[in-house]
Formats: structure tokens, sequence, C-alpha cells
């Protein structure tokens, strides 16, 4: 049994490392776009859904009436030109 919990913890840390890495390379890769003048952008912080079709692009955003865009996602709006806010 203490076999299998030791592979197990060796696969989170292999994991845990790969992630680590992969987090390294995409700042670094952020870094440079920033100084070449591209905004860059966590996804998580864009919108709530992406709708594409016949090459369009829409980045939608659902907020409660009384709900407010975050700074990023006010910044994004005035970015992207088809970047919606749906109230529900």
């Amino acid at each position: 049994m203490s076999n299998i919990k030791n592979l197990m913890n060796s696969n989170s840390d292999v994991q845990r490392r790969r992630r680590y890495k992969q987090m390294e390379m995409e700042e670094k890769a952020s870094s440079n776009l920033r100084k070449e003048g591209w905004e860059v952008f966590s996804p998580t912080v864009v919108c709530d859904r992406i709708a594409i079709k016949n090459g369009k692009v829409f980045l939608i955003e659902f907020k409660k009436p009384e709900q407010r865009l975050t700074e990023s996602q006010d910044k994004i709006k005035k970015l992207v030109r088809n970047y919606r806010v749906v109230y529900y």
C-alpha cells in the first residue's frame, strides 16, 4: 500500500512541477508580448463565454443588473469590438 501512496505523491509532484514550468513559460511569453505593446490577459478574467461563427468571434460577459465589469473586463471591452455584456 505504501508503494501506491508513494507513486501517487510522486505523480502529484511531477504534475506540480510541470504546471509551474508551464506557468513560468506563459509568464515569460506574456511579458515579451507586453514589451511589444500587446495587452495580455488570463482567459479567466476576460469573459464568461466565447461565441464563434463564420469567422466572427464574440466575447460575452453575463452580469446581474447591479453588477459592473471588473477593471480588466472594462479595459477589454474598450479594446475588443465584439465584447458584449448581457444583463439578466
